[in-house]
């Protein structure tokens, strides 16, 4: 399922399996992935590599490590990672986890995939990345700098019958179920979500988000 609008877009887990393709979702939010990959086993990676675009991870659970640019940070839950487009990165996981990755839309050569250095030479640098600690992720970034499309990423969950309301958004905001359901109203539409449903929402819209049982949600606000 997918509902499209001009201030708009809901996606339904199983339409939500696009990565770095363009075009899919709308060009006025600055992201082009939003997606949950459950169940990810201990001793799980990739290799370093970087990307003609900016890349964030959630960690949603799990322990581990990240390298930006050889820099190593740890990786507890809700720990967020950003990579600006020209950082090398990686990372390792040493428990099993669940993560939330998101990509920009592509820029420079607009390469949809791990780019080696060994293989296509070194990036062209941008900014550097930063990563903020599970404990630390509670609000907007702190220091976002200069490039980083997002002012937040974090994960909390909605007891039942919560809600969430917002008159008239400030900035773009993308929500993405992890479990659970909530009842979308925007536009004086009402959408049900269920785990892996995306919902991108345009600045200027008002929106409700009302929790039907204890639901987890991810939040990435511009």
């Amino acid at each position: 399922m997918i509902v499209r609008s001009d201030n708009y877009m809901v996606i339904s887990n199983n339409s939500n399996n696009a990565y770095w393709v363009e075009e899919f979702y709308p060009r006025w939010a600055a992201i082009n992935t939003f997606r949950y990959f459950p169940g990810q086993k201990k001793g799980h990676g990739v290799e370093p590599h970087y990307h003609d675009g900016d890349e964030f991870w959630l960690f949603l659970s799990g322990r581990g490590e990240v390298w930006l640019d050889g820099q190593p940070f740890p990786i507890t839950a809700n720990t967020a990672v950003y990579t600006p487009m020209g950082v090398v990165h990686r990372f390792q996981m040493f428990t099993d986890f669940e993560n939330v990755p998101l990509v920009t839309h592509l820029e420079r050569q607009k390469r949809a995939a791990h780019i080696l250095v060994d293989e296509d030479g070194p990036p062209v640098p941008t900014v550097p990345g930063f990563t903020v600690a599970g404990a630390d992720n509670a609000g907007p970034f702190a220091n976002r700098g200069s490039r980083c499309p997002l002012s937040e990423l974090r994960m909390f969950t909605l007891p039942a019958g919560a809600t969430v309301e917002g008159d008239h958004l400030a900035a773009n905001e993308h929500w993405l179920v992890l479990s659970g359901a909530v009842k979308l109203t925007v536009e004086g539409a009402e959408v049900e979500l269920t785990a892996g449903d995306v919902a991108l929402l345009r600045a200027g819209v008002v929106r409700r988000l009302r929790s039907m049982e204890t639901s987890r949600l991810a939040l990435a606000r511009e």
